[in-house]
Parts: C-alpha cells; structure tokens; sequence
C-alpha cells in the first residue's frame, strides 16, 4: 500500500514537471511560424504581423540574459520572464512576447540560430509595422531588424554618398 501512494506521488510529481517544463517556452508554434516565414521569402520584408495569435498590438523582442527589472523595462508593464522563459541564463535565444495592452497574450522562445532577432530596434514594434528584413552576415548568420531602421540605415548611407 505504501508504495502505491510512493508511487502515485512521485507520478504526480513527475507529471507536474513535465507540464511546468512543457510551458516554458510558450507557444513554440510561433516560432515555427517565423522559420517558415523565412524559408518562403528569403530575400523579402517579413511581415510579423502573419504570426502569433489572432489579436495582438506588439510584438516585443527579449534578448539573451534579460531580466525581468529589464523586460519590464522593454514591455512597459511587469512580466516574470525569469519565470516563464529561459532567457535569463540562455544566449541561445531571443523571446518574442505579444502584448494586448498590458497584457502577453503568448510569447515563444526562438533560437537566434533560425532568425536572430537581438539587433531589432526599437525592440517592440506595433502590428502595423511588425516588419522586419533579413541582415545575412557572411558565415550564414541571420538577423532580422526593423525594416524602419534597415531603411533609416540605407538613407544615412546614401547622404553620406551624395555628400562626398
């Protein structure tokens, strides 16, 4: 009898730590979406706004080792990143978090390997213009970035052209 209820305890045990783990990435089919987003236009704007759940307003990007006294400072609202991701003590991923208000309405944990987004800035942008360009630096890494700081990028460079 005894080491039925041993059992039973250690099986909910177990289950309780399968779940809690299974939650700490957030929704991984959004970061699914954004690799196939990717794959299917690998030299065109991505439009963010295709991914995720249905109503949002901002998308937000947590880098590597954030903090929640910083993820607060990048959502404008507390939220126990520490908690419910990795990113703390992960360089191995970016967090993409979905507001609505001051609310997450998902988030998921993306490996910089399939899209780095640690150089996107600002680091929340709204829906409307949740796009970002690929940056494909020459060993085959790939950043993704505002496509508003890519363009303000492209027309600094051209001033500086016209300027010599």
């Amino acid at each position: 009898m005894r080491t039925s209820h041993q059992a039973k305890a250690l099986l909910a045990a177990a289950l309780t730590c399968l779940l809690l783990s299974g939650c700490t990435s957030g929704d991984a089919s959004i970061s699914a979406q954004v690799e196939a987003l990717l794959k299917a236009r690998p030299a065109t704007h991505i439009d963010l706004a295709q991914i995720g759940p249905a109503s949002w307003e901002r998308i937000c990007v947590l880098k590597p080792y954030t903090t929640n006294a910083h993820a607060e400072q990048v959502l404008g609202f507390a939220w126990d990143a520490e908690r419910n991701t990795s990113i703390a003590g992960n360089e191995g991923i970016n967090v993409l978090v979905f507001t609505q208000g001051r609310e997450v309405a998902a988030y998921t944990e993306h490996p910089r390997s399939k899209g780095d987004f640690s150089r996107m800035q600002p680091s929340c942008l709204p829906r409307t213009r949740a796009i970002v360009i690929r940056e494909q630096m020459s060993n085959g890494w790939v950043f993704l970035v505002s496509s508003q700081l890519a363009h303000h990028k492209s027309t600094a460079s051209d001033s500086s052209n016209l300027a010599r």
